[in-house]
């Protein structure tokens, strides 16, 4: 009997041991004393920078790229030769460049919903600065897409038929070969036109929408610096409403063509040129993109680990 006791507490004494290690080994780690903070916000803070380095780095090289395409295509024009070639490669930019501002608009609609719902510990400076850039990069492309229409070939009064025999039979005409290139541009150049037009004015429709809304939430809105932000906001929107309307206005003024014929050869190899840049510009774009998201984790990070050490004692 005093045997098998023995055994018991000796088995108790063990399960026990274990459960002690257990619970040691679930027990959460000693808190940060204030220098191990300090190090772990240092390295946070240098891993940021670093990071925001790279970004102005590579966004540098995307808006260089993006301006050379601009301006090259702004300097050159479509001769008989090349027929259309060059007025289409302005097309696909355009369009290629109001797809790029879909994509900031997106972005600036994440960076808003930060503002209401935050799940990043950002300040509201940081907030504010990203949207600021945001907002530049789109009025940049919208810059870019109306210059590039100012290139557009432009309307020519040639006269529709032109003589080329007059002998004993009477004068023979034909259609005048400037004035059927010049119709064949103008198909290029009013469509580009119109849907530059249609564009604008859903841009003015969005933002008379977005500041009714912006409104509606002021009216609710109690915090200071709450009211400040969406003021800030509204008065924004003011100032690109005016900027809009006197686009479109402009829109409709004839523009001075002074691009350069270039042969249809000249055009083929802009176009297989631009089409190998554009293909890796959009790999650029999109990796730009995913460090930025990144980069703006780390920056929460960042804050976090300050703001810990500011609490520390």
């Amino acid at each position: 009997m005093h045997s098998s006791l023995s055994r018991a507490s000796a088995v108790l004494a063990v399960l026990l041991a274990g459960m002690t290690t257990d619970l040691d080994a679930q027990s959460p780690p000693a808190p940060l004393d204030k220098a191990q903070l300090k190090a772990q916000v240092d390295a946070r803070q240098k891993r940021s920078d670093l990071m925001l380095d790279e970004l102005k780095a590579s966004d540098a090289r995307i808006e260089a790229t993006v301006d050379r395409i601009i301006e090259t295509l702004k300097m050159v024009g479509d001769s008989k030769d090349s027929r259309t070639k060059v007025a289409r490669l302005k097309e696909d930019t355009v369009k290629r460049l109001a797809k790029n501002i879909e994509f900031y608009q997106r972005k600036r609609a994440d960076l808003m919903e930060q503002m209401r719902r935050p799940t990043l510990n950002l300040t509201m400076e940081q907030k504010q600065r990203a949207i600021a850039k945001v907002d530049s990069r789109m009025e940049k492309r919208v810059q870019q897409i109306l210059a590039l229409n100012q290139s557009m070939p432009q309307h020519q009064d040639y006269d529709k038929y032109k003589e080329i025999d007059n002998g004993w039979y009477g004068t023979t005409f034909a259609v005048n070969e400037d004035y059927k290139q010049n119709q064949r541009l103008m198909t290029h150049t009013n469509a580009q036109r119109g849907k530059i037009l249609e564009g604008l004015q859903k841009s003015v429709d969005r933002l008379e929408q977005y500041n009714r809304t912006l409104n509606g939430w002021l009216a609710k809105a109690t915090g200071d610096e709450h009211r400040k932000t969406l003021q800030g906001e509204i008065a924004r929107n003011e100032e690109l409403l005016k900027e809009r309307r006197t686009q479109i206005v402009d829109l409709a003024k004839p523009a001075l063509d002074t691009s350069r014929p270039i042969s249809g050869k000249e055009a083929q190899d802009m176009d297989m040129a631009l089409r190998k840049t554009v293909d890796s510009l959009q790999r650029e774009f999109t990796t730009l993109f995913q460090r930025y998201s990144t980069y703006l984790q780390e920056l929460s990070s960042v804050n976090t680990a300050k703001a810990a050490l500011a609490a520390a004692k």
